[in-house]
């Protein structure tokens, strides 16, 4: 930024309001882009050749209008756009996300072969131990994390899936499309919590910040359960909806 975005104090226009005129054609511009920090306000001080009080005002305005979010000990960043997710949607997470305002990357944080524990061999209806593959990814809206996934398959279903998993590469496209698995009934249970230490550390957010965890059970076809996965999402970037039919005969 230069000092070509100074305010004019000859202006009819409030000093305040020239500031935000600034900084929002920085967002068209896309000089600054969804979730990006704003520069210190020392350094808009400088840009703008104004006080502090009016760079103050201008954000407090911005800030009510929905334009940028302050995160305190953190900054101030351009506001993200909410994504809609569908409850009932069973595609891969990052499959049934809106990609027209945000750019969604995945990176594979852990991506190995163990034998599941009794809670998994519960979940997947077995008697035996069993392998899977555990996978953990982290989805990031631009620079910002929006996700932490993780995901179990077994290995018996999904023979060598393990090195098909890439960054970026649907793992749901890799179910269908490799392995033929038609999915048919989903379970899902979504919950509120403060997260582990670990989620907290992913998200980049302090433990008492709540996050929304969503447990994920699908089977296929003949009722078989195919995949698990848990993840978790920041509270301040989700929107959920549901569409659902309904009967002209259903009582209210």
């Amino acid at each position: 930024m230069t000092k070509e975005k100074s305010v004019k104090v000859d202006s009819p226009v409030f000093l305040y309001d020239q500031v935000k005129m600034g900084i929002m054609e920085m967002i068209q511009k896309e000089e600054l882009v969804s979730g990006q920090k704003l520069p210190s306000e020392k350094k808009l001080i400088e840009t703008f050749n104004t006080s502090r009080i009016t760079i103050r005002r201008a954000l407090k305005e911005l800030e009510n209008e929905g334009i940028i979010e302050i995160i305190h000990g953190k900054g101030t960043f351009v506001k993200s756009f909410k994504q809609k997710i569908h409850i009932l949607n069973l595609q891969g997470f990052t499959d049934g996300l809106s990609t027209s305002e945000s750019s969604f990357t995945k990176e594979v944080l852990v991506n190995q072969i163990e034998i599941a524990d009794e809670k998994l061999m519960e979940l997947f209806e077995r008697e035996e131990p069993f392998e899977v593959v555990r996978l953990v990814r982290l989805i990031r809206d631009g620079n910002r994390a929006f996700s932490i996934d993780y995901a179990y398959l077994p290995c018996d279903v999904y023979p060598g899936i393990s090195k098909k998993i890439k960054d970026n590469v649907s793992t749901f496209k890799i179910i269908h499309n490799d392995y033929g698995i038609m999915f048919g009934k989903a379970r899902k249970e979504m919950e509120v919590i403060n997260p582990s230490q670990e989620i907290s550390k992913f998200l980049e957010i302090p433990r008492v910040e709540p996050v929304i965890q969503i447990k994920k059970l699908i089977k296929d076809k003949k009722e078989k359960p195919v995949h698990y996965s848990v993840y978790y999402l920041l509270t301040n970037k989700v929107n959920f909806y549901i569409d659902v039919d309904i009967n002209d005969e259903m009582p209210f």
